[in-house]
């Protein structure tokens, strides 16, 4: 069945994704991160930079040289093996938001889905407060999205949200099976998961086709609203795994946009990453915008080695170049 999705994304990509030639990717500057383990994603806020991994139970706080300057528990016993959560019982935090109330700010830190019990809540961190102040188990809602999306019991493996004041975006990573978006009202959103007796929030599913390098499909894997509200702007990377829980092999990343008027039909721009003639064989986990000039978006992201450490990445991202 993977191979027969393979040749079916392969067969129609030309409908659904185009990679467009006159855009690019530059790396700027980059930081190896060995205090920090398997970073999945990361935000820009006031100057500052958060980023979780997957197998730990921290947000981090980063200054604009990529210093770690403080970090706060989010869940769990920050008495780590290695400085690791053991796999069978880690949060697999791998999607972050920013949500604004008033002139407060406070970032959403999901799971991913992907076991039960340990991988199925989100929590609202206040950045005023600097703490976790309401948790939600989001088990019945990933249910939900199996159902109605056609996943597998065992398939579902959100790596990417995002959200603006209209919508929540939830990604779902699609290496071994469909790359979906999820699309909810932000206030039914928000009311899910501050009341404890909320109903489920209506929500869209979006099929979206991205590219695949030998024999393996591009999943997204993270990704942001782009500054002018036009779009999102997304990671996905090449893993060869066959299923959501394993790792395996990567060969390389994007970086790509879906303008919002493009969105019902699942279109998409996606640039593989390459630096100096060679494709950057790193998992990028996250993605955030620096700042914006004409046609150049400078651009952070963050890489999961699957080793206990991690990579920060500087890149400028040019979109339409003649």
């Amino acid at each position: 069945m993977r191979t027969l999705l393979l040749l079916f994304v392969l067969g129609i990509s030309l409908i659904g994704f185009s990679q467009e030639k006159q855009n690019s990717v530059k790396l700027i500057k980059q930081k190896h991160l060995t205090n920090l383990p398997s970073a999945s994603a990361v935000k820009l806020l006031d100057g500052s930079i958060y980023i979780i991994g997957d197998d730990s139970p921290f947000l981090y706080k980063l200054d604009s040289s990529f210093a770690i300057i403080s970090k706060t528990l989010i869940t769990g016993n920050d008495s780590m093996p290695n400085g690791r959560v053991p796999k069978a019982i880690k949060a697999d935090f791998e999607s972050m938001a920013v949500f604004q109330d008033k002139k407060e700010f406070y970032l959403l830190v999901l799971s991913s889905g992907s076991k039960e019990i340990t991988r199925d809540t989100i929590h609202l961190i206040s950045l005023k407060e600097n703490r976790v102040v309401k948790s939600k188990n989001v088990r019945p809602l990933y249910n939900l999205i199996i159902e109605k999306a056609g996943l597998p019991l065992d398939g579902i493996n959100i790596e990417a949200l995002t959200m603006n004041k209209s919508n929540v975006y939830m990604m779902q990573r699609g290496n071994n099976n469909e790359n979906l978006i999820m699309t909810f009202n932000t206030k039914d959103f928000m009311k899910y998961l501050n009341k404890e007796n909320a109903n489920i929030p209506d929500f869209s599913i979006t099929r979206f086709l991205l590219p695949a390098m030998e024999n393996t499909l591009a999943g997204f894997s993270g990704a942001c609203i782009l500054k002018d509200n036009s779009g999102l702007l997304f990671t996905a990377s090449l893993e060869a795994s066959t299923n959501v829980y394993d790792d395996g092999e990567i060969l390389g990343s994007y970086v790509g946009t879906i303008k919002f008027s493009d969105f019902e039909e699942g279109r998409s721009t996606a640039e593989l990453v390459v630096v100096n003639g060679e494709t950057l064989k790193t998992k990028l986990e996250g993605i955030s915008i620096k700042s914006v000039v004409d046609n150049k978006i400078t651009i952070i992201a963050v890489s999961d080695n699957d080793d206990g450490t991690s990579w920060i990445y500087e890149m400028e991202y040019v979109v339409g170049i003649d």
